[in-house]
């Protein structure tokens, strides 16, 4: 085994074999494979579609409850196809990032215009659609038809980097490449694994268990070593540097942000005033209660804010109450809101505004803020008594 020394500490340097590493882990994954919603029955590639989309940077717990009741209502692409995507978008209400809801929802359209009864068994037809980049094209193809193709994910990329010490920066065109080529090369081994079995399937979906229970991030901790089936050839365990690989990108800077959450009572005191956001972009085209930076008090904040975006809003500036706070996330930002509640007197004309009957938004699709700011409203009775 070659060696070289570092700071007085040996390091290993001698790359692990495809093919007894392939052996371990299909043997490990037989034993501690997760029972989840998507891998029961006969691995619908359906249902894979579905699970792939939600599964993009949510925990699998967050999940499961979610894919569940989508199953439940579109248990096929060509429901889905056919679905309102009004009713989709209220189905994905707090699983955040709604695009993938949307791009579903196409995805589901163009395979079913294209005479597909079930996702297509192609990476280049998969590729096509919108939403559905690499990974989730071999997740699809692997998983659902036990095609030996790679599905190369940050788990698997993690788990890879540290069995073979790869020192690429995490997420990087370079060690996404490197990976993907030794994940190619422990497929083409199963064939020749005892025992029977040892499908494209089962060792996608190990690699992926291994990462999320096993071979975690090192942030708030570090990989549960000892229960890994890969301990003996990790060369990253071997010279200590589980907690360093993959190497960490720079991440951009958490900005912290004050605003104001603004609940506006139509006149009638039965709805409130809402605003749609544009078609593309976060949050694109739900409704929303409004809200704007704070800066100073309320009432030169908002005007700076109708100012800023060449409208018109009329307050009743002497029934302006405070009714909570809530914090909330998006990208790169942390808000911080005061919510407040006020009668309109006048709002813009346009499509981009509306009064929304209270006793209806519980049927209506609002992003995580809106709804935050609603639960202040509504734990606040003397408001709720009056307004509703």
């Amino acid at each position: 085994m070659a060696e070289r020394k570092t700071l007085g500490r040996k390091t290993v340097s001698s790359a692990p074999e495809p093919r007894s590493c392939a052996q371990l882990l299909v043997e490990w994954f037989r034993t501690h494979a997760r029972a989840l919603p998507w891998r029961e029955g006969d691995y619908d590639p359906y249902k894979v579609l579905v699970s792939e989309f939600m599964l993009q940077q949510t925990q699998v717990s967050t999940v499961i409850p979610y894919f569940r009741r989508w199953m439940s209502r579109w248990p096929d692409l060509e429901s889905l196809a056919s679905a309102d995507e009004a009713e989709a978008l209220k189905l994905w209400e707090g699983l955040g990032y709604y695009s993938r809801c949307r791009n579903l929802l196409k995805a589901a359209r163009g395979m079913s215009k294209a005479g597909y009864a079930c996702p297509p068994a192609s990476v280049e037809e998969l590729r096509a659609c919108p939403g559905i980049g690499e990974y989730t094209a071999g997740a699809i193809v692997s998983i659902g038809y036990g095609l030996p193709v790679p599905a190369v994910d940050g788990n698997v990329e993690r788990v890879i980097s540290r069995l073979f010490g790869f020192e690429g920066l995490s997420g990087s065109t370079a060690l996404r490449h490197n990976v993907t080529d030794v994940v190619s090369a422990m497929l083409k081994q199963l064939r020749s694994l005892p025992g029977k079995g040892a499908t494209p399937r089962d060792f996608n979906q190990a690699l992926m268990d291994l990462g999320a229970t096993v071979c975690t991030p090192s942030r708030g901790g570090v990989p549960f070593c000892g229960e890994c089936p890969w301990i003996e050839c990790c060369l990253a365990h071997k010279n200590g540097r589980e907690a360093e690989l993959p190497l960490p990108r720079q991440r951009a800077p958490i900005s912290q942000d004050d605003a104001w959450g603004l609940l506006a009572i139509s006149p009638c005191q039965r709805e409130l005033l809402l605003h749609r956001r544009p078609d593309e972009g976060l949050w694109a085209s739900m409704w929303e209660i409004p809200w704007f930076i704070r800066k100073e008090n309320f009432w030169k904040d908002f005007d700076a804010w109708c100012t800023a975006l060449n409208m018109e809003i009329q307050l009743d500036r002497n029934d302006l109450k405070e009714v909570g706070s809530a914090t909330f996330s998006f990208t790169t930002h942390r808000v911080r809101s005061q919510v407040v509640v006020c009668n309109v007197e006048s709002v813009p004309s346009g499509e981009v505004w509306c009064f929304y009957p209270f006793d209806e938004l519980d049927n209506l699709s609002m992003p995580a803020p809106s709804r935050k700011f609603l639960s202040c409203f509504n734990q606040n009775f003397i408001f709720c008594d009056k307004y509703k």
